[in-house]
């Protein structure tokens, strides 16, 4: 048995310990907090938190943070005025708008593909797609780097994703992210005597253990360890009253909130990524889909643009009511933009030369847009920003160290933001590099 798990991948290691807590206890929660608490890391920003909204499919720049009104390639968006001289966003964004003195705007990132798996790959690990490695997400890293947070809290929740994404990478089980497919649903499959007695609960937990002793006691290795520490996080989250942190319907005046925030997936998404970090959760990312407009963008932007502004300036507006704003790091990305040129089909196609990101709260100042996009949107003029610069501006907002090299499995060293080998120190050294305007 020792030799079988020796030989097993990251992979399947994964898979067999997510199958076997599902086997012994009838539950499909992927594995958490397994990581040992760590000394929070020296010096770096204010956010205690953060919250990554991620529009899978492409946002288009041109009708978010970037509009081109009155140019060949500008389209139908008109633009509207944030109240600083010179800068607009879409028509689309008019609740950004009004907050603008919050947010601060990438207008220079640059993409190296225009693949949907590809861009989003590199857009939450900063480094390209391999056969042989999977990159760890900034959620992971944060707990690596910071250590556990919470007691029985996760560390990091990933909201609407689908199957791919990267999660925990080679960091292993201990360190994925909780899935939350729909924000309504909350944890699936959570209740620990859910369809048996307590006592018979009871009973498989003593079977397992006395089944798994003699194991534990022979092979005393990494992924054993994880093992039972998996069960053991798991198990305090699924009998504790923190569960009901998942519970949407649980938060205050719900069906006022569902108004204000929007009734749709990225609404409620940032309604549970406020209530997770009110509670303790480091990293929550919020996925939401439908940018990929190819065809008939204008009689689609406006639903889609308009339930984003909503959620985000809701967002903003409770998490400083609350007390949470400068704690708390709002990310908004994408795998790449769409293009200057209008197809025929009355869309825009995949771009990856030059998109928008936006950054909030957690010590961002605020007011400001970085970088800039040619007069039709089709490059970068000034300032490019890669997929590693931006997560490097994560880093150094949540206090990770760019410079902690951290080791795979394989034995090979990875960086929070990229790394590269500089031959004339014969050191490693992080390729990204923080966006630093926005901390002055």
């Amino acid at each position: 048995m020792k030799e079988q798990l020796k030989n097993l991948d990251q992979l399947g290691r994964r898979q067999f310990v997510a199958r076997a807590a599902k086997t012994a206890l009838g539950v499909s929660i992927l594995p958490i907090g397994a990581a040992p608490r760590l000394a929070s890391a020296a010096g770096g920003g204010k956010a205690e938190h953060c919250i990554f909204f991620y529009m899978a499919g492409g946002m288009t720049h041109m009708e978010t943070f970037d509009p081109k009104p009155g140019t060949e390639t500008g389209g139908k968006t008109k633009g509207i005025s944030t109240g600083v001289a010179g800068i607009e966003l879409a028509e689309f964004m008019p609740g950004l708008a009004k907050r603008f003195k919050d947010i601060a705007v990438v207008r220079s990132m640059t993409q190296q593909t225009g693949d949907h798996r590809g861009g989003s790959y590199w857009m939450h690990t900063s480094y390209q797609p391999r056969a042989t490695i999977i990159h760890p997400t900034m959620g992971p890293w944060a707990q690596s780097l910071l250590g556990k947070k919470h007691d029985t809290l996760p560390d990091s929740v990933v909201i609407g994703a689908g199957g791919n994404h990267p999660g925990a990478g080679f960091f292993g089980p201990g360190l994925a992210p909780l899935p939350i497919g729909n924000p309504d649903s909350g944890v699936q499959n959570a209740e620990p005597y859910k369809g048996v007695s307590e006592d018979k609960f009871d009973k498989r937990m003593d079977l397992m253990n006395a089944f798994d002793d003699g194991f534990r006691r022979k092979f005393k290795n990494d992924e054993v360890s994880a093992y039972t520490q998996f069960y053991e996080e798991t198990l305090k989250l699924m009998d504790s009253e923190d569960l009901d942190t998942f519970k949407l319907e649980k938060e205050e005046n719900y069906n006022q909130k569902v108004q204000k925030y929007g009734n749709s997936r990225v609404g409620k998404g940032a309604m549970l990524a406020k209530r997770l970090v009110k509670s303790g959760v480091r990293f929550v990312e919020v996925s939401a889909g439908g940018w990929d407009m190819h065809n008939d963008l204008w009689n689609s932007i406006p639903t889609r643009g308009g339930e984003l502004d909503q959620a985000l300036s809701s967002l903003i507006d409770d998490l400083k009511a609350e007390g949470l704003f400068e704690k708390t790091l709002i990310v908004l990305g994408t795998e790449f933009g769409r293009t200057p040129k209008i197809n025929a089909n009355g869309g825009r196609d995949h771009h990856p030369r030059v998109f928008s990101t936006m950054f909030a709260g957690g010590g961002i100042s605020g007011g400001q847009v970085y970088g800039k996009s040619d007069k039709l949107g089709m490059a970068v003029e000034e300032n490019p920003v890669k997929a590693p610069d931006f997560n490097a501006t994560i880093a150094h907002a949540m206090g990770i160290d760019l410079q902690k090299v951290v080791y795979a499995p394989s034995g090979r060293p990875f960086l929070v933001a990229g790394h590269k080998h500089n031959h004339d120190t014969d050191q490693i050294e992080s390729v990204g590099k923080p966006i630093m305007p926005f901390f002055s």
